[in-house]
């Protein structure tokens, strides 16, 4: 960690709040420095709550079964930036949160912006407001994505959906919690996933359907899927036209469409293998492993604002 932000970390636990020039240089300047803006602000994160998050549902059977407590999260301040917001703008309200007596802030995200932009922002707000409750209502793994495990390490709260139809993705939550070293504040060291399980388990849903279902698709942690033999990605075996190639259905890896021989099962549509690759060679057998080495994708920086959209967070 560089210099900079270790005296970050040392002022924060002085209490000597960022200014908001101070701010808006993170914000512009940041780029490339990420990982280690995240670092700061999960060290300052876990100084002051330690390995605890808030899980918040309005759902009182859920929140007994998790074990957890609703919060007052009516009270929190608000930092939108799934609206376009400037650089400039963002800095004067971030300074704004950091000063005021509203114990927590929800911070509410754009679905269509950079990832690690968001975290970034989020980092930034954490500096400035070390021993504010971040919060992040529902959706923010929409927006997150393959970041959301990340993003537990700076925030400080969540509220998840007691929404049936999305009990996959509470489940991943959960367990990504756990796996991460993170307690549910207020369970007394029950445990949340297992009770979650139950709760559905009560209503009725189908918690070994979803597990068979999981097997036989792609990339699966259940088994099956992709790399488990008969011809998927990485096995030697030739693959028959109708096997699907990688497991993910008859059309190849995401198809629906019938895959021609020739593309072993794999083609995604534009011609390549698995997202558009050069036809893979026979001898080195089937997707994921067969085909030449793609070409490394560079992803523009999105111009203005605070890095989130072309006109600031959540501009298109």
């Amino acid at each position: 960690m560089s210099n900079a932000f270790s005296e970050l970390i040392e002022r924060a636990g002085s209490e000597q709040p960022l200014t908001r020039d101070e701010i808006h240089t993170l914000l512009v300047d940041g780029e490339g420095q990420d990982f280690a803006l995240i670092e700061a602000a999960s060290i300052l994160r876990r100084n002051e709550f330690r390995n605890m998050i808030a899980v918040h549902t309005e759902n009182e059977e859920l929140a007994d079964a998790l074990g957890t407590r609703s919060i007052a999260v009516d009270s929190y301040d608000v930092l939108d930036i799934s609206r376009d917001i400037d650089s400039e703008e963002l800095a004067e309200t971030i300074e704004r949160i950091a000063a005021s007596p509203a114990i927590g802030v929800t911070v509410l995200l754009p679905k269509n912006a950079v990832p690690m932009m968001l975290m970034r922002v989020l980092s930034i707000l954490r500096l400035a407001a070390p021993s504010k409750v971040i919060h992040l209502p529902e959706g923010y793994d929409q927006s997150l994505r393959s970041l959301t495990s990340l993003a537990m390490h700076v925030v400080s709260a969540i509220t998840i959906t007691d929404d049936i139809e999305q009990w996959p993705m509470v489940n991943e939550i959960l367990k990504s919690l756990r796996h991460g070293g993170i307690v549910i504040s207020g369970t007394g060291g029950r445990d949340a996933l297992a009770g979650y399980l139950r709760y559905l388990s009560d209503l009725g849903v189908d918690l070994m359907g979803h597990r068979e279902a999981r097997g036989s698709a792609c990339g699966s942690v259940d088994g099956g899927g992709c790399g488990c033999g008969s011809g998927g990605c990485g096995s030697h075996e030739e693959p028959a036209p109708s096997a699907g190639g990688c497991g993910c259905g008859s059309g190849g890896c995401g198809s629906s469409a019938e895959a021609p021989a020739e593309a072993h099962g794999h083609s995604h549509g534009d011609g390549g293998c698995c997202g558009g690759h050069d036809e893979p060679k026979e001898e080195k057998g089937g997707c994921c492993g067969g085909h030449d080495e793609p070409e490394p994708v560079v992803e523009e920086a999105p111009a203005g604002g605070c890095g989130c959209g072309a006109g600031g967070c959540g501009s298109k």
